[in-house]
């Protein structure tokens, strides 16, 4: 038999199904969409949908995987072409 973890995490559904849990892939599927649409990953990290899906581990866990770090990547390169990042443009 699989183990399900204890009775308090079944009841608070924090139990994973293996290294990332489904949740966890829609989160970070959920994150890497909104840093294409070029919000922030600060402002994506505030936003409802995350906080109200993962705990902070989780969050944590999440900012390591490579497809998210190579969508922040893109979005700060677009950013950097942009000039919105230019300390001179008012």
């Amino acid at each position: 038999m699989a183990e399900q973890g204890t009775f308090w995490e079944r009841l608070s559904g924090s139990t994973r199904e293996g290294p990332n849990s489904e949740r966890e892939q829609k989160v970070l599927h959920y994150m890497t969409h909104r840093l294409n649409e070029d919000v922030t990953l600060q402002e994506v990290l505030r936003e409802e949908y995350v906080r109200r899906n993962c705990s902070q581990p989780e969050i944590e866990q999440i900012l390591t995987n490579p497809r998210l770090v190579h969508a922040a990547r893109e979005r700060m390169e677009r950013a950097f072409e942009s000039g919105e990042l230019d300390p001179g443009r008012s």
